[in-house]
């Protein structure tokens, strides 16, 4: 019969390098293990800790609840006895309130165990269901995820992938040689796709920035502070770094989708959530992917409970050949903004056309335009070219001609002090107070 220190050896050896891991983003000594001994019995070898390490930590002194797949243990493979202790896990983050981190390296289910091993997942795949939106989900992808585990992913306010970390739904060598793919399921293939929020590149410093976004970080910037350098045809990325607070800004999905920034940043000490359309992608044209990307990102946003903050430059959304994709995207971020638990504060730095200015500003608590800004139906040229279709077409020069039309027909109908005076805008302003005015906003609503 084994003795509590031949068990204690066992678990120690097999359990090194996943608990060296977990070290790595955890508070020094923090850690409380729960369900250690665990350990089921089958033809081939025990499971020490069922493959699977949990228990609680500290973040930088925040209080989370956290479990890892251990590779060393049948390769991390998900089984009843498995099961059991993740979902305990993830019950416990819910009955404490606490954050959930959640560390997947697994090849995929214990095969021998039949339909035991179904019900396994679906009891993970349910606890993660009632713990997504009622406390925040980290999801870390360290090596192997294949398998239904890989759909925790669209239950999680976070996915960080790590470099060697692979994510599918079945094995990337079945689904390369069905399609023919071989980057399937890789850290990039995860990341351009939107599936993965951030690559592992500070692991620690990641989580630390995720959990502030629902605990908030103190910056110390001035709230009066006036911007620099923002004038009309300034990149997303430059309104962003001067309007939040200095170095706050934590981007969220990076590399999917180019014409849409999402992220998280404080102002005013206030974590806020922050969706910028890139004018220099296409004039900001709203793809599919844009769409499924902001309205992913209003998710967390709720669930985190913080204002958004909408910069808004775009011409409309994208015409190409998969009109259906654009049509049913934009529908769910139009549902999905105008059913959101947030506040939404938002600003037109450039243009807003169309179902820019329907999906993005029209629904917003607060709306402001800078002064060059402009807000139509269409692009001013496209509508001078169709209200002035004949005296285009006599003018010796058509081109010169359209641009002197489209100049008045948008001074005269599409500027934001247009627009201001029939109530459309809270204001109109100069750029370089955009800061001011959108914290004023914001500590007059929240509470």
């Amino acid at each position: 019969m084994d003795t509590l220190r031949n068990q204690k050896t066992k678990l120690a050896a097999a359990n090194k390098d996943i608990l060296g891991f977990i070290g790595s983003f955890i508070d020094d000594k923090s850690f409380v293990e729960t369900d250690a001994f665990m350990c089921s019995e089958n033809d081939v070898a025990d499971a020490p800790g069922e493959g699977v390490v949990s228990g609680f930590a500290t973040v930088k002194d925040t209080p989370v609840c956290l479990f890892a797949t251990n590779p060393a243990v049948l390769k991390g493979s998900v089984g009843a006895l498995n099961a059991k202790k993740i979902t305990r896990t993830i019950n416990n983050a819910v009955r404490m309130d606490k954050p959930l981190i959640a560390v997947w390296d697994s090849a995929g289910a214990r095969f021998a165990e039949g339909i035991e091993c179904l019900e396994a997942y679906a009891s993970i795949l349910r606890a993660y269901t009632v713990a997504y939106g009622e406390v925040p989900v980290i999801t870390l992808i360290k090596g192997n995820n294949f398998g239904l585990s890989s759909y925790v992913a669209g239950l999680s306010d976070f996915v960080i992938v790590c470099k060697d970390g692979k994510s599918a739904t079945a094995s990337p060598l079945v689904i390369s040689a069905k399609t023919g793919n071989t980057a399937v399921g890789t850290a990039d293939d995860l990341m351009s796709r939107g599936i993965a929020t951030n690559k592992c590149d500070s692991l620690r410093d990641t989580i630390v920035k995720m959990l502030g976004v629902f605990y908030g970080v103190a910056t110390g910037d001035d709230p009066n502070r006036v911007c620099k350098g923002l004038k009309a045809g300034v990149s997303a990325s430059a309104v962003i770094k001067e309007v939040f607070d200095k170095n706050s800004f934590f981007a969220l999905r990076d590399g999917y989708t180019k014409e849409v920034i999402t992220g998280f940043a404080s102002l005013a000490d206030v974590s806020v959530g922050v969706v910028a359309i890139d004018s220099s992608s296409d004039g900001g044209r709203l793809t599919a992917d844009g769409c499924i990307k902001i309205s992913e990102f209003l998710n967390t946003c709720e669930n985190a409970e913080v204002p958004v903050v909408f910069l808004v430059d775009s011409v409309g959304t994208e015409i190409n050949a998969d009109d259906a994709a654009v049509m049913r995207e934009m529908s769910n971020l139009i549902y999905r903004v105008n059913t959101l638990d947030s506040d939404i504060f938002s600003v037109v730095t450039g243009k807003a056309i169309g179902s820019a200015y329907t999906s993005l500003v029209a629904p917003a608590e607060y709306k402001i335009a800078w002064d060059t800004a402009e807000v139509g139906t269409l692009e001013s040229e496209a509508a001078a070219r169709l209200l002035y279709a004949d005296e285009i077409k006599s003018a010796k020069n058509k081109d010169k001609a359209a641009q002197k039309l489209a100049a008045a027909y948008s001074e005269e109908n599409c500027s934001a002090l247009t627009i201001a005076r029939s109530g459309y805008f809270d204001n109109v302003i100069e750029p370089n107070h955009t800061r001011s005015y959108l914290v004023a906003a914001l500590l007059a609503h929240v509470e």
